[in-house]
């Protein structure tokens, strides 16, 4: 493990853990954590091992979006696109990386904070957790790539039901949107999560990698020739040839 000013990153087992840690402005994202985001991403990207990282805040926070308060001394167009644009090419690095991405949302998760969470493959929460989307308060829109995500993830009615309206839902109102995948109760969440990772991580990377695929294609083309030549690749394995033993012993007793 080892903590940054604004991050608090480790790794065990084929799972990583970032923890967003700005506990007195609830997680919110200046350029000290953009800097250091890039930095363990960076690492993410060329690590082969890792199969699994997970994204986390604390129990009152997830992120609570951009710093208003640092950014908001940027006035003009061309102080701040650059900052914007730096955040959104980080986050698509994010939803590009080959691991599996988890945002696990323990308290609230708004502005910017939402639009992390839309780059990662999945979102569990606790059923205490708080979601919006409330740029549009600030009369703004996302600016991180948010709004394309969150389209592609629960279809363009209902985001832009969110986008526009900025409400803030309970993480009951999300799951039943599809922006949350999975809810764990609170008193349960961490060793849940914990144990979801273990799970996911005990995968095949190529497994996670190819559905990973298959989930960027979105129905837009078919998908059958990569998946027979990810089934047939990982069908010569070391790994599948055990468990295909293990099972025929089992079906001979």
């Amino acid at each position: 493990m080892f903590e940054m000013k604004t991050l608090v990153f480790s790794k065990k087992d084929g799972i990583g853990w970032i923890r967003f840690h700005r506990p007195e402005v609830r997680n919110a994202v200046n350029l000290q954590m953009i800097e250091e985001l890039e930095q363990v991403i960076t690492k993410c990207e060329q690590d082969d091992t890792l199969h699994v990282l997970i994204f986390s805040g604390d129990e009152r926070a997830f992120v609570s979006g951009g710093d208003v308060r640092e950014f908001h001394q940027l006035e003009k167009k061309e102080e701040i696109y650059p900052i914007m644009f730096r955040m959104g090419q980080l986050l698509e690095r994010m939803d590009q990386l080959n691991c599996l991405t988890i945002a696990t949302v323990e308290g609230t998760a708004v502005g910017g904070g939402c639009e992390i969470l839309t780059s990662c493959d999945l979102c569990v929460a606790s059923e205490k957790a708080k979601f919006g989307f409330i740029q549009v308060h600030l009369k703004i829109t996302t600016g991180w790539g948010g709004a394309g995500r969150l389209t592609r993830k629960i279809g363009s009615g209902r985001a832009l039901y969110l986008l526009l309206t900025g409400e803030i839902i309970s993480a009951t109102k999300a799951y039943e949107l599809q922006l949350v995948d999975h809810l764990y109760k609170q008193e349960n969440f961490r060793d849940e999560v914990t144990a979801l990772a273990e799970h996911l991580a005990s995968i095949p990377s190529k497994v996670i990698q190819t559905y990973k695929q298959i989930a960027r294609l979105n129905g837009a083309t078919p998908t059958f020739p990569l998946e027979a030549e990810s089934c047939s690749i990982l069908w010569e394995g070391k790994e599948h040839r055990q468990k295909v033993e293990e099972f025929l012993r089992r079906t001979d007793r």
